[in-house]
């Protein structure tokens, strides 16, 4: 008796394992497209962003959106806004299934955003000065690391995106005013000098 009780038991953790794992695989593959227009977006549209900048700023109401000084600080909007954007569009269409990602979106931008900062002063420091070509190199890297976050959490929602909407809406508060006013003397908004080669 107790070996059946066993047996039947041991079926049903095996049936929730394999039914976890299908539900796993649905909601990767449900997801990808949401990864894809993030990549597209920040691979193509930030460098846009960047190219056309100089433009872009002479529309005030842009500039919170856009590079406005040349400052690691500055950067990171290339990063955020478009994460932001498509954060809260997933979060209208998808929030019912993953109650949670805006959590999981603001955690990925806090890790890609400590990767780029990160990277540019490493890369600083060891080479006593700064590259276009690295800063682009980081910019993508953070990026991939972004999307890499994601797409391994795409499954571990928490219950709530409330923590993830305050750390987006502060994040948002602060590139808001440090567009508008004078930032802190520290590095993080220093301007900085990208060399060609």
């Amino acid at each position: 008796m107790r070996i059946l009780l066993y047996h039947k038991n041991l079926h049903s953790v095996e049936k929730n394992i394999l039914e976890r794992a299908s539900q796993r695989k649905h909601m990767l593959k449900k997801t990808i497209i949401w990864d894809i227009l993030l990549f597209i977006l920040l691979s193509i549209g930030s460098m846009l962003i960047w190219i056309f900048s100089p433009i872009l700023a002479q529309i005030p109401m842009l500039n919170v959106f856009i590079p406005v000084r040349v400052s690691v600080w500055e950067h990171l909007k290339l990063l955020y806004f478009p994460t932001f954007f498509i954060a809260f569009i997933r979060y209208l269409f998808m929030g019912n299934l993953q109650k949670g990602i805006l959590t999981t979106y603001a955690q990925g931008i806090l890790l890609a955003m400590s990767m780029m900062t990160a990277g540019h002063y490493i890369i600083a420091g060891i080479l006593g000065k700064l590259f276009f070509l690295t800063d682009i190199i980081f910019f993508y890297f953070s990026m991939l690391i972004l999307i890499w976050y994601l797409r391994t959490h795409a499954d571990r929602q928490k219950k709530s995106s409330l923590s993830g909407f305050l750390v987006l809406f502060l994040l948002t508060v602060c590139f808001f005013y440090f567009t508008y006013h004078m930032p802190i003397e520290i590095g993080l908004f220093q301007e900085i000098t990208l060399q060609s080669q």
